[in-house]
């Protein structure tokens, strides 16, 4: 029997990722190596996201992550913890939000009600319940380890720099950058507030996160959703969004 492939895709000597599937909105996992610890971004949408993610890893013959960095609170990013089998950390703000999303109840009635308050977005929702043809499956749980501002993490020979950003997309983004190899993962910072202002940008919290990139030592990252760029290309895009000249990166 022919072996299976394994889905992932190596970035460099230390970084790996799997990529985002459209159809039930899972997000980018990102995988970084070291010498005495391994780090895994993000948790994944479920524990068969998370499984997935396992098996292309030993199928890589990679070690199981030692520690997994939360760039934010939503869904996608995280309702994976249940099966991870390694800690997570996030910042103060997102173990906050995780709380309160593991009081909710996974009912018919219960989701309608989070639609019709604006607690949920009609897209969300949508993906969940493909993620999910058992809603009761559904197991929200915080993170196990909190900081807040910024932490640096020594993985053996490499380092990795997680700090929150300002961002639109969620008030408590969380960045990984590891600057021995001028890279970083972004999860969905540059993206639009889709809770607030239907995929919009705050202006002033836009601003913020460009002068903020600009100043981070890497050189191409990938997004929650999307491919490895340039950091030079991504920036062009934001400040023209943004209504700013071209800046240095």
């Amino acid at each position: 029997m022919k072996e299976e492939k394994s889905p992932l895709r190596q970035i460099n000597i230390r970084v790996w990722f799997l990529p985002a599937e459209e159809e039930t909105d899972r997000p980018v996992l990102g995988y970084v190596w070291g010498d005495r610890w391994s780090l895994q971004i993000d948790a994944g949408a479920s524990p068969a996201h998370v499984e997935k993610f396992r098996r292309a890893l030993a199928q890589q013959g990679l070690a199981a992550p030692s520690l997994a960095v939360l760039t934010h609170w939503h869904w996608d990013h995280t309702f994976g913890l249940d099966a991870l089998g390694c800690p997570a950390l996030a910042c103060q703000k997102t173990q906050e939000a995780l709380e309160r999303v593991s009081r909710w109840a996974w009912t018919e009635e219960a989701m309608a009600r989070r639609l019709e308050t604006g607690e949920e977005i009609p897209f969300c929702d949508e993906h969940i319940r493909r993620e999910y043809p058992d809603l009761q499956a559904i197991q929200v749980r915080p993170a196990d380890m909190v900081f807040e501002k910024a932490l640096t993490l020594n993985l053996g020979g490499i380092t990795a720099q997680v700090q929150e950003l300002p961002a639109a997309h969620s008030q408590d983004s969380v960045i990984v950058v590891l600057p021995e190899l001028r890279f970083a993962f972004l999860g969905d910072a540059v993206c639009g507030d889709f809770y607030g202002l239907d995929g919009a940008y705050d202006p002033e919290r836009l601003r913020q996160m460009i002068d903020a990139l600009e100043e981070l030592p890497f050189d191409r990252c990938i997004t929650g959703h999307g491919s490895p760029e340039d950091k030079a290309s991504l920036l062009r895009e934001l400040r023209e969004e943004a209504g700013l000249a071209p800046g240095k990166a």
